[in-house]
Protein backbone atom coordinates (compact mmCIF):
# COMPACT_ATOMS: atom_id res chain seq x y z
CA UNK A 1 0.00 0.00 0.00
CA UNK A 2 1.06 3.47 -0.62
CA UNK A 3 1.43 5.62 2.12
CA UNK A 4 1.37 9.25 1.31
CA UNK A 5 2.12 11.99 3.86
CA UNK A 6 -0.66 14.38 5.45
CA UNK A 7 -0.87 17.20 3.05
CA UNK A 8 0.84 16.31 -0.10
CA UNK A 9 -1.06 15.98 -3.22
CA UNK A 10 -0.50 12.79 -5.84
CA UNK A 11 -1.26 12.68 -9.36
CA UNK A 12 -0.67 14.15 -12.80
CA UNK A 13 0.73 17.79 -13.57
CA UNK A 14 -0.43 19.42 -16.43
CA UNK A 15 3.26 19.19 -18.35
CA UNK A 16 3.13 15.26 -17.73
CA UNK A 17 -0.22 14.96 -19.29
CA UNK A 18 1.00 17.41 -22.26
CA UNK A 19 3.86 15.17 -22.87
CA UNK A 20 1.79 11.90 -22.85
CA UNK A 21 -0.54 13.23 -25.30
CA UNK A 22 2.03 14.38 -27.55
CA UNK A 23 3.90 11.04 -27.41
CA UNK A 24 0.81 8.97 -28.09
CA UNK A 25 -0.25 11.24 -31.05
CA UNK A 26 3.50 10.48 -32.16
CA UNK A 27 2.73 6.71 -32.23
CA UNK A 28 -0.77 6.86 -34.00
CA UNK A 29 0.84 8.87 -36.43
CA UNK A 30 2.82 6.73 -37.64
CA UNK A 31 1.20 2.93 -36.52
CA UNK A 32 -2.48 3.91 -37.92
CA UNK A 33 -1.33 4.59 -41.71
CA UNK A 34 1.14 1.14 -41.40
CA UNK A 35 -2.02 -0.08 -40.11
CA UNK A 36 -4.21 0.60 -43.60
CA UNK A 37 -1.73 -0.55 -45.39
CA UNK A 38 -1.74 -3.89 -43.38
CA UNK A 39 -5.28 -3.69 -43.72
CA UNK A 40 -5.69 -3.51 -47.51
CA UNK A 41 -2.92 -5.60 -48.37
CA UNK A 42 -5.01 -8.68 -46.55
CA UNK A 43 -7.57 -7.46 -47.82
CA UNK A 44 -6.18 -8.11 -51.40
CA UNK A 45 -4.84 -11.03 -50.68
CA UNK A 46 -7.67 -13.07 -48.79
CA UNK A 47 -9.95 -11.66 -51.84
CA UNK A 48 -7.71 -12.63 -54.46
CA UNK A 49 -6.81 -16.55 -52.70
CA UNK A 50 -10.83 -17.14 -52.46
CA UNK A 51 -10.93 -16.70 -56.07
CA UNK A 52 -8.17 -19.20 -56.56
CA UNK A 53 -10.29 -21.51 -54.75
CA UNK A 54 -13.05 -21.01 -56.76
CA UNK A 55 -11.60 -21.23 -59.72
CA UNK A 56 -9.55 -24.54 -58.30
CA UNK A 57 -12.85 -26.14 -56.96
CA UNK A 58 -14.59 -25.84 -60.40
CA UNK A 59 -11.69 -27.30 -61.60
CA UNK A 60 -11.87 -30.13 -59.78
CA UNK A 61 -15.94 -30.28 -59.79
CA UNK A 62 -16.06 -30.64 -63.54
CA UNK A 63 -13.36 -33.88 -63.37
CA UNK A 64 -14.95 -35.44 -60.59
CA UNK A 65 -18.87 -34.77 -62.12
CA UNK A 66 -17.27 -36.06 -65.60
CA UNK A 67 -19.15 -32.66 -66.82
CA UNK A 68 -18.63 -29.06 -67.81
CA UNK A 69 -18.73 -26.47 -64.94
CA UNK A 70 -18.96 -22.64 -65.60
CA UNK A 71 -17.37 -20.35 -63.30
CA UNK A 72 -19.01 -16.52 -63.88
CA UNK A 73 -18.94 -13.15 -62.98
CA UNK A 74 -22.32 -11.94 -61.46
CA UNK A 75 -23.70 -8.81 -59.91
CA UNK A 76 -26.59 -11.12 -57.66
CA UNK A 77 -24.77 -14.34 -56.80
CA UNK A 78 -27.69 -16.47 -58.69
CA UNK A 79 -26.93 -15.91 -62.24
CA UNK A 80 -24.43 -14.80 -64.74
CA UNK A 81 -24.07 -11.07 -65.54
CA UNK A 82 -21.94 -8.55 -67.08
CA UNK A 83 -20.19 -6.36 -64.33
CA UNK A 84 -21.77 -3.06 -63.86
CA UNK A 85 -19.47 -0.47 -65.17
CA UNK A 86 -17.18 -2.72 -66.06
CA UNK A 87 -16.32 -4.20 -62.20
CA UNK A 88 -16.84 -7.21 -60.88
CA UNK A 89 -19.65 -8.17 -57.65
CA UNK A 90 -18.61 -11.24 -57.43
CA UNK A 91 -18.94 -15.01 -59.29
CA UNK A 92 -20.56 -18.06 -59.26
CA UNK A 93 -19.92 -21.43 -59.94
CA UNK A 94 -22.29 -23.77 -61.44
CA UNK A 95 -22.85 -27.55 -62.98
CA UNK A 96 -23.60 -26.15 -67.06
CA UNK A 97 -26.07 -29.38 -66.89
CA UNK A 98 -27.93 -27.40 -64.43
CA UNK A 99 -27.27 -23.69 -64.21
CA UNK A 100 -30.20 -23.36 -61.37
CA UNK A 101 -27.90 -25.72 -59.12
CA UNK A 102 -25.06 -23.08 -57.84
CA UNK A 103 -21.75 -24.97 -56.34
CA UNK A 104 -20.12 -22.01 -55.16
CA UNK A 105 -20.04 -18.26 -55.21
CA UNK A 106 -18.01 -15.19 -54.07
CA UNK A 107 -18.48 -11.66 -52.63
CA UNK A 108 -15.68 -9.09 -53.96
CA UNK A 109 -14.97 -6.58 -51.04
CA UNK A 110 -16.28 -3.38 -52.48
CA UNK A 111 -13.26 -1.12 -52.54
CA UNK A 112 -11.43 -3.33 -54.73
CA UNK A 113 -11.48 -3.65 -58.59
CA UNK A 114 -11.25 -6.90 -60.78
CA UNK A 115 -10.60 -6.27 -64.35
CA UNK A 116 -9.43 -8.99 -66.88
CA UNK A 117 -6.88 -9.22 -69.72
CA UNK A 118 -8.49 -8.73 -73.11
CA UNK A 119 -8.60 -11.90 -74.27
CA UNK A 120 -11.54 -12.36 -71.16
CA UNK A 121 -12.66 -8.72 -71.15
CA UNK A 122 -15.87 -9.47 -73.17
CA UNK A 123 -19.29 -8.80 -71.81
CA UNK A 124 -20.27 -12.48 -71.28
CA UNK A 125 -17.32 -13.45 -69.75
CA UNK A 126 -17.75 -17.09 -68.10
CA UNK A 127 -14.96 -19.91 -68.03
CA UNK A 128 -15.67 -23.72 -69.04
CA UNK A 129 -13.70 -26.01 -67.66
CA UNK A 130 -14.50 -29.78 -69.06
CA UNK A 131 -14.20 -32.69 -67.73
CA UNK A 132 -10.41 -33.28 -67.98
CA UNK A 133 -10.41 -30.33 -66.51
CA UNK A 134 -8.88 -28.13 -68.86
CA UNK A 135 -10.59 -24.55 -69.24
CA UNK A 136 -12.28 -23.29 -72.36
CA UNK A 137 -14.08 -20.22 -72.74
CA UNK A 138 -18.01 -20.84 -73.15
CA UNK A 139 -19.17 -20.67 -76.57
CA UNK A 140 -16.36 -22.35 -78.24
CA UNK A 141 -14.39 -25.27 -77.39
CA UNK A 142 -10.37 -23.40 -77.39
CA UNK A 143 -8.12 -23.76 -74.89
CA UNK A 144 -7.99 -20.25 -72.77
CA UNK A 145 -5.14 -18.23 -70.96
CA UNK A 146 -5.50 -15.21 -69.21
CA UNK A 147 -5.27 -13.03 -66.10
CA UNK A 148 -7.53 -11.86 -63.91
CA UNK A 149 -6.21 -8.77 -61.43
CA UNK A 150 -7.59 -7.26 -58.47
CA UNK A 151 -6.34 -4.30 -57.48
CA UNK A 152 -6.72 -1.29 -54.78
CA UNK A 153 -7.38 1.76 -56.52
CA UNK A 154 -5.95 3.88 -53.44
CA UNK A 155 -2.02 2.63 -54.15
CA UNK A 156 -1.92 1.52 -50.54
CA UNK A 157 -0.26 -0.70 -50.21
CA UNK A 158 2.87 -0.28 -53.02
CA UNK A 159 1.55 -3.99 -54.20
CA UNK A 160 -1.90 -3.17 -54.73
CA UNK A 161 -1.96 -5.70 -57.45
CA UNK A 162 -2.93 -9.66 -57.00
CA UNK A 163 -2.69 -11.17 -60.60
CA UNK A 164 -5.00 -14.95 -60.52
CA UNK A 165 -3.05 -16.16 -63.69
CA UNK A 166 -4.12 -19.21 -65.39
CA UNK A 167 -2.73 -21.35 -68.57
CA UNK A 168 -4.95 -23.46 -71.09
CA UNK A 169 -4.00 -26.65 -69.09
CA UNK A 170 -6.69 -24.57 -66.22
CA UNK A 171 -4.10 -24.55 -63.43
CA UNK A 172 -3.95 -21.19 -61.52
CA UNK A 173 -1.47 -18.84 -59.81
CA UNK A 174 -1.88 -15.78 -57.64
CA UNK A 175 1.40 -13.00 -58.10
CA UNK A 176 1.48 -9.65 -56.67
CA UNK A 177 2.10 -6.81 -58.50
CA UNK A 178 2.27 -2.75 -58.53
CA UNK A 179 0.39 -0.36 -60.87
CA UNK A 180 -0.92 2.97 -59.67
CA UNK A 181 -3.61 3.38 -62.18
CA UNK A 182 -5.01 -0.37 -62.00
CA UNK A 183 -4.39 -0.70 -65.10
CA UNK A 184 -5.74 -4.25 -67.37
CA UNK A 185 -3.25 -6.84 -67.16
CA UNK A 186 -2.14 -8.52 -70.21
CA UNK A 187 -3.10 -11.68 -71.54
Amino acid sequence: MLAVEPGKETGFTLIELMVTVAVMAIVLTVAVPAFTNLINSNRLTSQANELLSTLSFARSEAIRRNADVIFCHSQDGTSCTAPAGGNWQGWIVFANADPSTILATGRLHNQLRVLSSSNLSNAAFSLRYNAQGFIRQAGNNNLLSGTIRMCHPSGNPEQNVRDVRFISGGRATVSSASSAACASPDN
